[in-house]
């Protein structure tokens, strides 16, 4: 199985330069017992090579030519699982590093698109979302959703591994469907309004929505649609920031 043959390093590829490849050790997969659970799975990609490769094919990985929604870093896995459930007719990609939570985003959506009987399709990738450029064709999306990603520190050491850059915000501009949009969602103001500063700095996307304090400001705000780490910050009564661009 391709999945298993990874190394540790970056490894140089004819057609993507680099692409990242994983050693997964013996005591590796002992001590983290979801590693051959992702292996083992039809509905998660971790060998970027065939990740890439699929950039404008998903149609045909997925078998229809329904909307695609892009989910970047949306907390655990209900979230995800319960919107696949909600809206009919679309395909889902989801994006995630981290073994357990690729798995049991999968089991939670599984058990919810059996559960109301819904023929959405998904797919989760274990890749950054720094290669958005590689795994999308242009205007290959509809939706992304962006939902409480790590605002790192003040520094401006730290602040580089933040998200946003002008560079992704350009290249989803131009993975996304005119007409389409991108949520954005964090508790942290500095990021917030350090990230609208970018996007007024590249001048392509269009402001529909800007609330600092989302659940009372606006009528966007559903109980039933929150993330886990959403819920954390309503117990906490901290205020979320929420915008929606439009292309």
């Amino acid at each position: 199985m391709d999945n298993q043959k990874t190394n540790g390093f970056m490894k140089k590829s004819e057609k993507y330069w680099l692409i990242f490849e994983e050693k997964i050790s013996e005591k590796r997969r002992q001590t983290n017992p979801y590693i051959d659970k992702v292996l083992k799975s039809e509905n998660i990609l971790i060998n970027e090579e065939k990740i890439f490769e699929t950039a404008g094919n998903w149609d045909k990985y997925f078998w229809n030519k329904n909307g695609i929604y892009l989910e970047i870093w949306t907390g655990l896995w209900n979230f995800f699982s319960n919107e696949i459930a909600r809206i009919e007719n679309k395909n889902f990609i989801w994006l995630e590093l981290k073994y357990k939570r690729l798995f049991m985003t999968e089991k939670k959506t599984l058990e919810k698109l059996q559960t109301f009987w819904n023929s959405n399709k998904f797919v989760l990738l274990k890749t950054k979302w720094q290669n958005i450029d590689k795994f999308l064709s242009d205007e290959e999306i509809e939706k992304t959703y962006v939902f409480f990603p790590d605002p790192w520190g003040n520094k401006e050491s730290q602040k580089k591994h933040r998200l946003f850059s002008e560079k992704f915000i350009k290249d989803l501009y131009a993975k996304t469907k005119n007409g389409w949009k991108l949520i954005f969602k964090t508790d942290h103001k500095e990021y917030f309004d350090t990230t609208l500063d970018l996007f007024e700095k590249v001048w392509l996307w269009k402001i529909i929505l800007k609330s600092y304090d989302y659940e009372n400001e606006t009528d966007k705000f559903n109980i039933k649609e929150i993330t886990e780490f959403e819920a954390i910050f309503r117990e906490d009564r901290i205020k979320v920031n929420y915008v929606e661009f439009e292309k």
